[in-house]
């Protein structure tokens, strides 16, 4: 069904209400992006409303949203494994350069700096009675999916606006500030140092050493590149299951089903 999915959605189309068809849209033009995000966040993206997303999942043939996000997940695996079958016939271009930059990029994850760095992070999250994560310029929508995560882990996280937000300003000395930045450090630095002035911890994932909110950071994760990022994130996420003793999937999975079985999903046509 995974490897269909997106021809399927194509092939549909004409059938679909508007709903649906948004749905069916914002799938199949951001099918990597989808893959990480959470019902609500692709109910907002797509314009409509969370139980459309689920009931337009299970109309799929799927038994809920999170069926769904993995065949899409499946779905970028196939593409990443196909890399050395198209490297063999040699069609190298746009695809094989990104590939490469992408083994080069992952190279810088793995550090004796990050290790240790990532300890300390896990140390501090489960300390931290509140968690805000802010996200930089060009890393939209990153900040939802990470706070999500801390969440369904059992956390108390939320995501914060840009800037000095009114979620920055509530930060205390029990409370973390997790910045994640790409290329781009505008509007960072201010939340940086107005949380560590207020006691919180701080902790920053960054593709530069040099970031400028690495001088108010209590820890920082490096990484070169939106691929490192992400890999780190995924690691901090195994390093918090293994700590905390809860499984993401399977939180997830528990949460949907108490959804559908309590119909919390806000109402909606299809």
């Amino acid at each position: 069904m995974e490897s269909d999915l997106l021809q399927r959605l194509a092939d549909e189309s004409q059938s679909y209400s508007k709903r649906q068809r948004a749905i069916a849209r914002y799938i199949s033009e951001n099918s990597e992006a989808v893959s990480f995000m959470t019902s609500r966040m692709l109910s907002q993206a797509a314009q409509v409303s969370e139980s459309s997303v689920v009931r337009f999942a299970r109309q799929l043939g799927f038994s809920g949203y999170s069926q769904l996000r993995r065949a899409l997940q499946q779905l970028v695996k196939d593409r990443l494994g196909s890399v050395k079958e198209a490297e063999a016939e040699a069609e190298a271009g746009a695809l094989k350069q990104t590939v490469d930059l992408g083994r080069l990029s992952l190279g810088s994850v793995l550090t004796a700096q990050n290790r240790l760095a990532l300890e300390r992070a896990v140390e501090l999250l489960l300390q931290a009675d509140r968690i805000v994560v802010q996200s930089g310029l060009g890393m939209d929508g990153i900040d939802s999916y990470f706070a999500s995560g801390l969440r369904a882990l059992g956390l108390n996280a939320c995501p914060a606006s840009p800037g000095l937000s009114r979620e920055i300003f509530e930060l205390d000395e029990k409370s973390a500030l997790f910045i994640v930045s790409g290329g781009f450090f505008s509007q960072l630095s201010a939340p940086a140092r107005y949380a560590r002035e207020k006691g919180a911890q701080v902790l920053a994932l960054a593709d530069d050493e040099a970031a400028p909110v690495g001088r108010y950071a209590d820890v920082m994760l490096l990484g070169k590149g939106i691929i490192a990022l992400a890999a780190l994130m995924e690691a901090l996420f195994t390093a918090l299951e293994n700590s905390c003793g809860r499984s993401l999937d399977t939180n997830l999975a528990e949460l949907d089903a108490l959804h559908r079985e309590f119909d919390t999903y806000e109402s909606g046509e299809s």
